[in-house]
């Protein structure tokens, strides 16, 4: 019974993972996930930020700030020329001339979503409160070392995730 439960437990915190937190009206906390190649990585929400330009650019920021590596820059994902709606985002769309890529830095490993050639990778933003700047949505992104080591070959990295909280209005 007790191998039920940790396997039934395990699992439901995996899937709770995976999936987007709730979105709720009002005041919200930021819930930021992120897994790198599968793996869950803490994220840190004092340096990690969502910010949504209101200029006549709106660009949609995230970036997630590793716990264990508060120093480095982490993951960062922009989309330009965001209409501040719901829908997908995808980084392939970077050929329309519109800004959609994403970057991870953490001590020497450097990575860009661009440096893949084709990156079927989106963000998928699932609600937007525009009177209370909140937003929430997912995402997933395939980035690769911006160097090319010799006789090595480029890393690939799979950036997953969730966001949800109150963006700031720039």
């Amino acid at each position: 019974m007790r191998r039920f439960f940790l396997l039934t437990f395990g699992l439901t915190t995996g899937l709770a993972l995976a999936q987007a937190p709730a979105f709720t009206s009002g005041p919200t906390s930021t819930a930021l996930t992120l897994k790198v190649n599968g793996t869950p990585v803490a994220v840190d929400t004092t340096f990690s930020r969502l910010e949504v330009s209101t200029g006549v650019n709106k660009v949609l920021s995230i970036n997630l700030v590793r716990t264990d590596s508060p120093d480095d820059q982490g993951l960062t994902i922009l989309i330009d020329r965001f209409p501040v709606t719901v829908g997908q985002y995808r980084f392939k769309e970077i050929l329309s001339g519109q800004v959609r890529d994403a970057s991870y830095r953490q001590g020497n490993t450097t990575a860009y979503s661009n440096a893949c050639g084709l990156n079927d990778g989106l963000v998928q933003v699932l609600a937007i409160d525009a009177q209370q700047h909140t937003i929430r949505g997912t995402f997933r992104a395939v980035l690769c070392d911006a160097e090319s080591r010799a006789g090595s070959k480029r890393r690939r990295f799979v950036m997953e995730g969730s966001f949800q909280g109150r963006y700031v209005a720039q």
